[in-house]
This record gives C-alpha cells, sequence and structure tokens, in this order.
C-alpha cells in the first residue's frame, strides 16, 4: 500500500516542479547564486508536499473517469483505500502548509491561494468545462508568486527574463493539459455533461492546443533574444521550438510527453546559464 501511494504522488511530476521553484528565485535575485538557504529549501518541501497531495486528491475524485481512460493505472480502490488516499492527500496539504508557515507570511498566503485553487481543481474539474486547463495552467505559473513572495526582487537582465517565463509555462501548460482532455474524453464525458469532453471532441480544440504549444515554444526563445539569459539557454529553447515543432505533427498520447520534455528543457536551461555566465 505504501508503494502505492508513493505511486499517487506521482514524484516524476511532483519532484521537477518543486525543484523549478529555487531556479525561479535564483532569476529574482538577479542570478545571485548563494548557497541554498533553509527558507527555499523550506518552501520547496512544502511545494512538493502540496503538488503530491493535489495529486494523490485528484485520482480520489476522478476513479469513475480513470477506470474508463487509464484502467491498468488505476489505483484508489484497487491497491489502495479510497479513505487511505484522503487521508494522505490531506496530511501532505497540512504538512506543506506547516513548511509554508516556517518560511514567512507572504509566502504562507500565497500557498494557500494555491491549496484552495487545487482542492477546487480537484472536487470540480469535471463539471467546469473549459475552465479546466485554464485553472490547470494557472496552478503551474503560481510558481513565480510563489517564487516572489520568498525573495526581494533585484534589477537586473535576469530578472526580466521573468515578464516572459510565466506567459511560456501557461501556455505550455494550456497546451499540454488540452491535449491530455482530449486523449481522456472518453472517461471526462461519462462523468458529467458539463465537462471539457464536449470542447475537447471538437476538431478545432487539437488545432488549437497545438498552435498554443507551438507558440510557447517560439516564446521560450525570447529571453535570450533580448538579452535576458546567454548562448546555453538560446541553445537549450532550440531545442524546445524543435520539439514543439514536433508534437503539432503528432498525435495527443506522443505531444504531451514532449511538451513535458520541453518545459524541463527550458528550465534546466536556464538554470545551468545561469550558472556558468552569471559573474
Amino acid at each position: 500500500m505504501i508503494i502505492a501511494l508513493i505511486r499517487l504522488m506521482r514524484l516524476y511530476y511532483t519532484v521537477p516542479i518543486a525543484a523549478g521553484l529555487p531556479v525561479i528565485i535564483a532569476y529574482v535575485t538577479a542570478g545571485n547564486i548563494r548557497p541554498i538557504g533553509a527558507d527555499v529549501l523550506l518552501a520547496s518541501f512544502s511545494l512538493g508536499c502540496v503538488i503530491a497531495a493535489t495529486y494523490v486528491l485528484n485520482d480520489v475524485c476522478d476513479v469513475t473517469a480513470d477506470r474508463i481512460n487509464r484502467p491498468r493505472h488505476v489505483l484508489v480502490g484497487a491497491c489502495v483505500l479510497r479513505r487511505t488516499a484522503a487521508s494522505c492527500s490531506i496530511c501532505l496539504f497540512a504538512v506543506g502548509m506547516i513548511f509554508a508557515a516556517a518560511c514567512n507570511r507572504h509566502f504562507f498566503l500565497v500557498m494557500a491561494a494555491v491549496c484552495m485553487l487545487a482542492v477546487f481543481y480537484d472536487l470540480f474539474s469535471k463539471r467546469i468545462g473549459l475552465f479546466k486547463v485554464i485553472l490547470v495552467a494557472l496552478l503551474m505559473t503560481s510558481l513565480y508568486p510563489l517564487a516572489l513572495a520568498l525573495a526581494a526582487p533585484a534589477d537586473s537582465p535576469r530578472l526580466n527574463a521573468l515578464y516572459i517565463f510565466p506567459l511560456w509555462l501557461f501556455l505550455s501548460a494550456l497546451g499540454y493539459e488540452m491535449l491530455k482532455d482530449i486523449r481522456d474524453a472518453d472517461g471526462d464525458a461519462a462523468v458529467s455533461p458539463r465537462s471539457i469532453a464536449r470542447h475537447s471532441r471538437k476538431p478545432g480544440f487539437l488545432a488549437a492546443a497545438r498552435v498554443i504549444a507551438l507558440f510557447a515554444g517560439a516564446l521560450s526563445t525570447l529571453p535570450a533574444l533580448l538579452g535576458c539569459c546567454g548562448g546555453i539557454y538560446l541553445g537549450t529553447s532550440l531545442v524546445a521550438v524543435g520539439l514543439m515543432i514536433a508534437s503539432t505533427f503528432s498525435p495527443p498520447a506522443r505531444a504531451i510527453p514532449l511538451i513535458y520534455v520541453q518545459v524541463f528543457l527550458v528550465t534546466v536551461g536556464s538554470l545551468v546559464d545561469l550558472l556558468v555566465l552569471t559573474p
């Protein structure tokens, strides 16, 4: 059962997303690399707990749809009791908020808002139509206000990149989620007539998802082209553009991991660029 609970936390998503917070904080502080302080470690752990809690609760709420869309991957009810999974989610949310309180008041308040949006998404995602994908993208982009709540911004070209990165991540997450909803349309439609399936089954929905993902890839090059980042970042962003071009010629099931890799590459590229090229 413990292994099943860990699988529900989706650590392959939770850890990279939480690890993105220190990268953003480094850009907020103008690339002034310093030993990672306890506040950053606490904040990253807090965020990781909240992300894991969101994934666990999502599986608790979406059992019916998941049995249609991904029957082999359903763990709640098969490997772990629904009540146990729900209790695990509540504990993870609580631990996340406790560690957020240990950071500072502003970070705690922003994290509280993120938790409320995440719980709302898990409980009502199958009944809010198109707002579902927008909410997911907003939750992903919440990394930026969380970073700003933790660190004081310092004026520099690195900081200016943060005018672009949030929009890039928002659009990447939006395209990613739209493709997932196309893949999962059958289960969504079976759960509620007000689900996003009434939109995701339309031909134009796939075209829109591809255009959004492609635009996000192109947008990732701007921080380098505007002088906010250096050549290392430019190289990884060009690879990201290539991945997004490939995603437009791929079916949704294959395009989804391409967008995930694109986000990972841009994040890692921005970090390496910062570490190597910042004086």
